[in-house]
Formats: C-alpha cells, structure tokens, sequence
C-alpha cells in the first residue's frame, strides 16, 4: 500500500475541529451541495461563542437543515477528543432518515447493535451513535440509572417538543381496562370516585373512554400501601416494567387518572436527573423549530430559563417556504368541515400528495368512509414512503400525528389541518379542561398546530396550500386571545390567510360557487401563479418580531423548583413557591384555583386540615377541581335578576367586535354535534345557556352530583339537560343504564329545588326507550333533528347582529330576534324536543 503521508510536511493529518471545515473536507454524495448560508451561521456563531454552554437550544425554520446542523455539532465535539456524542430522535422511523442524512454526507455514525448492546465506536468517543428517545429514556436504559451510567458528553435532541412527549411517557405508566391492576385499583377507589363526579363515575363503570376523574390525592396517599402491593405484584409486566424504577420509591407522589378504557399513573415531578448520562452531559442541545415559546423544556428537562430566553438562531432569515392558508368557512359559510371534506377526501387522479392531519382517530373515520388511507401508527413511515413513491392517488390522513412526519415537495402540495389537536394524555386532558385560558395550555396548543403546519413545506423553496378546517381550530387561530401564543411567521402567515378569504369572498358571485372560488385558489398555489408568488414574498418580509412580555418563564422555574423540594419532602418550601405564583402570576379566579390545589396536595402529608382548608379555597374558585372531602355545599340557581336580554346582550359585549362574536357563537355551536366528546358537549351546552341569558352551570362537573347541564330562566324555569353525544347516530334505543342515570339526575334536581318548574331533555340520536328500562319523570328527547334546528336557530339569531354595533344594542332589538328566531322561553319548552316512545317488547 502507497503511504501518501510520507510525501506530506507532517506525520499526522491534524483531524479539523471547525465543523464548517468539517463539512468542507468530507466524502460526501453528489447530491449534498454546500451549506446553506443558514446553516454557516448557526455553526459559525456555535463555533465561536456556544460550544462551551451546558444547555443550548438551537433554533431554525423546518426545513432548514438542523439534522445536519447537530451532527457536524457532534462530528466536532469528537475530531477534539470530547466524545462520547449522542443523536437522539424522536421515533425509529426519523432515526433511517438521519442515518441516510449521515450516510449522505459522509459522516461516520454507529448504531445500537441487535443484541441492544452498546457500540465501542459510540463509547470510545469515536462515533456518533444516532438512536431514539425511547432507548435513552427508560426505566431498562442501557445508558444506565443513577450512578451506574455510562457517561456521555454531548447529547442533541432533534425534535425535541416531540423528544418531551416520549420521555413524559417513560415516567408514565398507562394500563387497559382488561388489565388485573386497572381492574384491582379500581375497586380500590370505587367508592371515593363518584365523589368526583357519579355521572362520569358511571360512564367509566360502562367503558366510556372518553369520560376519566382523577383519583383525589387524599385517597391516594391514604391507601398508598395496597397501590404499592397491586402494582408491585405486576412489576415485571411489559406496560409497568419501564416505568417502575421511577415509580416505585416515589408512589406518594404520583397522580392517578382513569378513565372508561385506560387507567394513567405518572410523576408530579420528572426526575430528569435519574437519567444520568443526559443530566451530566457536557453539553445538551435541544434543535426546535421556531415556535415562539419553548418553556417546557424547564419543566421537563431541567433547563435554566436563561437558555430558553437566549437560544441560537439566525435573526436575518424571518421566513421561510411558502404557504397558502385557505380557511374556507372564512370565504362561505358553507363550505364547513363536511363540505370540504367530501370534496377532498375521494380518491382522484393528481401528480401530487393530499394529506390531511386530523386530530383523532375518531375524525378519520368521515375520511375512510370516502376512500382515505388511514395509516395505525405502526403503518406511518410505510404511508410516507407510498407517497415518495409518487402514488398520490388517495388522501392520506394521520390521526393525532403533527411532529415527525416529512412530507416534502410532491409528496404534499395540498395539508388539510383538520381540528383542533387533541392532547391524548388522561393528565393533559384535565389541566386542558381545568385550565383552558392559560398560557401554559395554550402553548402546548399553539406549539402542535405549529408542528403540523411545518409538515408539508420542508425547506426555504418548498410550497404547499394548506386548508384549515373545523370550527374550534378555526376560532384558536383567529381570535385575539390566542393566536398572540404563535410566532411572529405562523402569525403573518394567518393574516394572509385572512385577506385571502376577505378576497376570495369577494369573488362569490350567482355564477361562481363558494368552492369553486377555492378551487380557484388552489390551482393559484399549484400552478405557481406570480401574483400570488410576490404578494406572499412582499407581505412575509413585512414581519415585525416583537419581545415577548410573557412571564411564563418565572412560573414554570418555581413549578419545577416547588416540584423538587416536594419530591425531596421539603413540603413547607414547596407550598412557600407555589404561594409566589398565586400572588404575584395568576390572572384569575381559575388559575389561583389549579395552583391552591397543588399547594394542598403539598400540605397533605404535613397537615390534612391545612390541605382541606386550601382544597376548599381551590375548589370555591374553580369548581371543575377536586371537590374537598368536606366543607362544601350546593348553592342553588336562582334568577334574582330576571333581565334574560339584558344577559344575552352582556354575553355578546365580551367581544370587540362581530366578527370575533361569530367566531365564539360557532366554536360553541360546532361542538353540539353527535360523535363530539362529552366533556365538549357539555361544556358547549354551558356556554350555550349563558350565550342565551340563562343562568347556566354543570352540576356533575362542578358539584360532583347532578344532571350534565342545569339551565335557568326567567320565573325560574329550569331545563335539566342529560347529553349522550357519543351515542352511536345508528343506536336503535336509550338503554336501561341511561335511563337510570336520568333518573338519579331528575331525583337530585327534585331534591334540591322541590317544586320549581322543570323541564327534563335528554340528548341523544334516539327516542326508542328499552323494554327493560321507564322514566321516573316526564321526560322529552333531543334528536339529531331537533338539536340541529335549535343551532341554525341559535346561529341565525346572531347572525341578526352583523349590521349593528354592539355597544348601541337595544333590549327592544334583541328581544325582536329571540322572538323570530323561537328562542323565547316558551319555544325552548316546545320546539326542540319530543315525547320518547316506549317499546312494549
């Protein structure tokens, strides 16, 4: 063999250790050009000023080449000796993709070999080993617990809002209702449940998966000695074993919630630090997207808020790719989400991909009644590569999925985003509905409509058009109140979408139908049109970024500060820090609420008579909380001010103008729908009520006992309102079960207000009552039918209201639209419900 290095000045070929002239000296393929000017920056200004920081978040645009970024990051660390180096993904299916990246640039990496050993390369500090979170982060990790790890120096997280959510399920753990300690706890706490809520306790008893009560942290704690012994006893169980290490020491701490079909038991605090190979890593790099608030990672990761607030980024490039944001009910009121859907949905001949990103499971059943794929989430890297493929001839539709997915190019010219997501948590399912005006949730909100926003352009030439759709993602993204929680690109980006509607709307003639003017849109986005091309470039390079005035940074550092010295039985500091939040943070009643209740549970083992006391105070401000073991009374509904249309034109005051009015009445309204979840429903109903003028609450809910919905009018008229929303539409009767629960709830009411005039409606597809099953009490039945014409009535009504003011209303005016559009009182007791058939066998 020829030794080239004799001819060379120098023995040893000085290994390079700026990871620009890394790149530069590498055997990579044809296809790889040079960096983008992007990507120089951020190595650049990593090079210079970063390399040393212990925690870094690196911050581009999607698309923007951060996989590459983070291994020449890696590649550098090991050229100067400071290996072992680490790349963590998300899931297997980005994993072959970052392996090809590497391959494609020629930097070397290894892999976890088949016998889930560790590779010499990766622990000799001469390879970069790319794996996923789920390998890293686990109660089996092969990187080891505590102080038996092995160290690594340097770890990047790509994709790291979706790295959180697999490492909060490694502390997690959640069990089927067919398991033996879903069942046992069950028992456990069958009795303490209904306490919470005997309505919903009841749905959970009958499987509903979508009905769950957190099991209050007094029982818990109390009967903690027989959890240990039921969970224990199943240690070795594939859906416990990972989680246990982290668990079992630290069971008095842990919050249980259960639902119908699962039961979730999880940390209040993640100790992060158990997993020492990341918590002792030299340095750790977090590559996130450009979302406007990356907090979490200080809750979730430890990380301090100074290196949140100071994240590396390139401040010269504010946008990039382009994307069309059509909302078409912002163009005609009839092309709504069925409409849109049954146009999109059929399979047809196209030489691009269609893919909409549909926020559950249940959502995607419309999509493959009309041809869509539909892939499990086994199936989703094998979905992407049909459509790299080129075969674009059905929709493709991903349930829940808004991260990991890259759908460049051809492979989606058109996103769908259809809904609002949905957190999939039993734990994030009840701060949603405890929290639903914080900051903390909307955050989460905003980050995932961001993530799925992100899939379909993947790079700074990259286009797509992308159609918004449903009611409740349509008011996030366009109310005020909200999209303040997006960036400043996701906000221009809406704004333009806005115009277009305006624009688009305009168009609408007798011969042009409403989606033949969005079809028209979307062939301008196809066909490239250059009006449209320089309109998009000319209003996205007016973006003006602005500071964010946000305080959320102080409040999850205290959480996460309270949530240690808890964990460390620190109990009095603890409640000291979580006090701070609720004097100097909370903006209201409600959130003063959530954080009393976790100042109680910090209290409990110290004092029960404190936490009561504190439970209480929590409960009395935000009465969807756990109701306290004692010191709580019912408060009957009583109209002392029988002004309704005063009340009704209050409600509508709450908004600045019509437009934002319309958007309150139609996320409200699209969500009294059958196949809505019940927590949906019910809290729509509520508002409906108030939108009304009517005094309006949920008894099961807030009080823990009671019908779903209890309204009252004027001369206190009442309507009890049981919903059975997801009632199958083709159900042919209302059985026994249901009969029973309306029952129970016609008994309470007559209980609490003895003789007052009631008027008693269940909710549900069918009026057919079971042979088995008799009402106690008159009772009448909302159908479909029924509750359809009640929302077009109830729509309609506002809709009166767009050629006026809204400070100038006149009582006399709004009384004229409740009596035209049957919303009077006497119209609510006749026109919206019906008698119930009995069958006779």
């Amino acid at each position: 063999m020829v030794d080239f290095r004799k001819r060379l000045n120098k023995s040893e070929i000085e290994k390079k250790i700026d990871p620009i002239e890394i790149y530069d000296s590498l055997d990579r393929r044809s296809v790889a050009g040079p960096l983008r000017p992007a990507q120089n920056k951020i190595l650049s200004e990593w090079y210079k000023s970063y390399k040393s920081q212990k925690d870094l978040i690196v911050k581009l645009h999607t698309g923007e080449g951060k996989t590459l970024i983070g291994l020449l990051i890696l590649q550098s660390k090991i050229n100067s000796g400071k290996g072992p180096c680490l790349f963590i993904c998300p899931n297997k299916y980005l994993v072959q993709q970052v392996r090809k990246d590497a391959k494609k640039f020629g930097i070397n990496y290894c892999a976890i070999g088949e016998d889930n050993s560790l590779p010499n390369e990766f622990v000799d500090g001469k390879k970069i080993l790319i794996t996923h979170v789920q390998k890293v982060f686990n109660g089996k990790t092969i990187f080891g617990l505590g102080h038996d790890f092995i160290p690594v120096e340097n770890i990047i997280l790509d994709d790291s809002h979706a790295c959180i959510d697999s490492i909060r399920k490694a502390f997690t753990i959640s069990l089927k209702n067919d398991h033996i300690v879903y069942k046992e706890l069950f028992e456990l706490f069958k009795d303490a449940l209904p306490e919470q809520g005997e309505g919903t306790f009841l749905e959970i008893e009958n499987g509903d998966y979508n009905s769950f009560l957190p099991i209050p942290y007094w029982n818990w704690i109390d009967k903690f000695d027989e959890v240990l012994q039921i969970i224990s006893s199943q240690r070795e169980d594939l859906s416990i074993m990972f989680s246990w290490p982290f668990i079992k020491d630290n069971l008095k701490n842990c919050q249980a919630f259960i639902s119908g079909e699962s039961i979730e038991i999880s940390p209040i605090h993640i100790p992060i630090e158990k997993f020492s190979s990341f918590h002792k890593a030299g340095q750790r790099i977090l590559m996130s997207a450009t979302t406007q608030d990356d907090s979490f990672f200080i809750k979730g990761l430890g990380f301090s808020s100074e290196a949140i607030k100071n994240p590396l980024d390139n401040p010269d490039q504010i946008w990039s790719g382009e994307k069309m944001l059509v909302i078409p009910s912002l163009v005609d009121d009839s092309l709504d989400r069925d409409k849109m859907v049954n146009n999109l949905a059929k399979p047809s001949d196209k030489n691009y991909g269609l893919v909409s990103l549909v926020s559950s499971f249940d959502k995607s059943k419309t999509y493959e009644k009309l041809g869509a794929l539909i892939p499990k989430s086994s199936e989703v890297s094998a979905a992407v590569d049909h459509l790299k493929k080129g075969k674009f001839k059905q929709t493709i539709v991903f349930a829940n999925r808004y991260d990991g997915i890259d759908l460049p190019d051809e492979t989606c010219r058109i996103l769908v985003i259809d809904g609002k997501p949905f957190f999939r948590s039993l734990s994030d399912r009840y701060e949603e509905s405890n929290r639903m005006d914080s900051d903390s949730i909307n955050i989460k909100i905003a980050q995932k409509i961001e993530q799925g926003l992100g899939r379909s352009v993947r790079g700074e030439k990259d286009y797509s058009l992308i159609l918004i759709v449903g009611a409740d993602l349509i008011k996030f993204i366009k109310s005020s109140r909200t999209n303040k929680y997006f960036s400043p690109q996701t906000k221009k980006q809406i704004e333009i979408g806005m115009e277009i509607a305006q624009m688009a709307s305009d168009e609408i003639t007798g011969e042009k139908e409403p989606f033949d003017v969005v079809k028209s849109l979307m062939k301008q986005s196809l066909q490239r049109d250059e009006g449209w091309k320089e309109f998009y470039k000319e209003e996205m390079n007016r973006i003006q970024i602005e500071k964010s005035s946000s305080t959320i940074y102080e409040v999850l550092t205290l959480e996460r500060k309270a949530a240690e010295l808890n964990y460390k039985g620190e109990y009095e500091k603890a409640s000291e820090l979580i006090q701070q939040i609720v004097d100097n943070h909370c903006k209201d009643d409600s959130e003063k609420g959530w954080y009393l209740q976790i100042m109680a549970r910090y209290k409990f083992i110290q004092s029960r008579k404190d936490s009561n006391s504190l439970q209480k105070s929590a409960f009395l401000k935000n009465n969807e909380l756990l109701k306290p073991s004692e010191g709580i009374t019912y408060q009957k509904l009583e109209y002392v001010n029988e002004n309704r249309i005063k009340r009704i034109i209050d409600w509508i005051k709450k908004h600045k103008n019509f437009e934002e009015l319309m958007l309150s009445v139609e996320g409200v309204l699209s969500n009294l729908e059958f196949g809505i979840t019940a927590e949906k429903f019910e809290s729509a109903m509520k508002e409906l009520g108030l939108m009304l003028g009517f005094l309006s609450e949920r008894p099961d809910k807030e009080f823990k006992k009671g019908p779903d919905n209890l309204w009252c009018g004027v001369g206190n008229q009442y309507f009890i309102f049981e919903c059975k929303s997801k009632v199958k539409v083709e159900r042919q009767e209302i059985n026994k079960h249901e009969v029973g629960q309306m029952n129970t709830h016609c008994g309470w009411f007559e209980n609490q207000y003895n003789n007052e005039p009631v008027k008693r409606v269940m909710i549900i597809p069918t009026k057919n009552v079971s042979f088995h099953a008799d009402f106690t009490h008159e009772v009448e039945i909302m159908r479909r039918g029924k509750l359809r014409k009640f929302r077009n009535n109830v729509k309609s009504f506002f809709r009166e209201l767009s050629k006026y003011e809204i400070d100038s209303l006149s009582d006399e005016r709004v009384q004229e639209f409740v009596n035209i559009h049957q919303l009077r009182v006497d119209d609510l007791l006749s026109e919206y419900s019906e008698k119930y058939y009995k069958k006779t066998s």
